[in-house]
């Protein structure tokens, strides 16, 4: 898996999968059992100090030194990047709408999310590494960092980041891998992704029916119930709703072309398991 300059590439998986414990590796603060980690053309594994201040990281986290003012945590942070903006990251921290004098045990855990972010887009590291960014985060401060972290991207840091809200990361990333234990699954952009994966639809019925008593087609997959029903499938749209006639349909509703499809091709009918 690379991470090239200028591209945003963000890694799916349900719990377990190990997108934090990748993260953690590039990071030196989990050994890999084998393979190889290249950070700004440095062993990641051999050399991890050295790799390490090329990579500006926020974690799921947030267990922050609690004495420490907001401005003075975003200081000793970036104290370790050679490249840091300083004045960037206070430009960030009032974006953010962060007290900067208040001690950071006073702080909320989306405030304290925030000092994370802008410490690392102030950072000026060539690789940004971030661990479920969006969460604790409003929709506007969402919108907000997607935003900063294309334009981060534009100005040639390579950025990865772990999260469970697939519409950001839709919305944002140029590239998309998913995990399953330990391996990537499948990989692409979004439109590749789409490509691949079979339509979805979602059926609200009438009265509940059984699974078995549900109609079959090629390629089908049913989930849900009893009178709430989701179908994954494969071929034109107007064969299978020619199959689906029969059934006392109140309202349906086509989710295809969605990373959440995607994911339940991949993980909600058991094709990875």
């Amino acid at each position: 898996m690379d991470v090239q300059s200028g591209s945003i590439v963000g890694l799916i998986g349900p719990n377990g999968a190990g997108k934090s414990t990748l993260l953690r590796c590039i990071m030196g603060i989990v050994q890999p059992d084998h393979g190889t980690i290249t950070v700004d053309g440095i062993d990641a594994v051999s050399d991890a100090l050295n790799a390490r201040g090329r990579i500006g990281y926020a974690p799921s986290e947030t267990a922050l030194y609690h004495r420490m003012t907001a401005f003075d945590l975003l200081r000793f942070a970036l104290a370790f990047h050679k490249s840091a903006d300083l004045d960037r990251g206070r430009e960030l921290l009032n974006l953010f709408a962060v007290p900067l004098e208040r001690r950071v045990r006073h702080l909320s855990h989306g405030m304290k999310r925030k000092i994370l972010l802008a410490q690392v887009l102030a950072s000026g590291a060539p690789l940004l590494v971030l661990d479920e960014p969006m969460e604790a985060l409003d929709p506007e401060a969402r919108r907000c960092v997607e935003d900063l972290l294309r334009c981060a991207a534009d100005e040639g840091s390579g950025v990865l980041f772990s999260s469970h809200d697939l519409a950001s990361t839709e919305r944002l990333c140029s590239r998309i891998v998913f995990l399953h234990k330990g391996s990537v699954v499948r990989e692409g952009n979004a439109a590749e992704l789409f490509a691949e994966t079979g339509r979805m639809l979602t059926l609200v019925l009438r009265r509940p029916f059984a699974k078995e008593d549900l109609p079959t087609g090629e390629g089908w997959t049913w989930s849900g119930g009893p009178d709430r029903w989701t179908l994954l499938c494969e071929g034109p749209l107007e064969d299978t709703l020619a199959l689906l006639t029969a059934l006392p349909i109140l309202s349906i509703r086509d989710g295809s072309e969605s990373l959440e499809e995607v994911f339940a091709s991949l993980y909600l009918d058991g094709a990875s398991a």
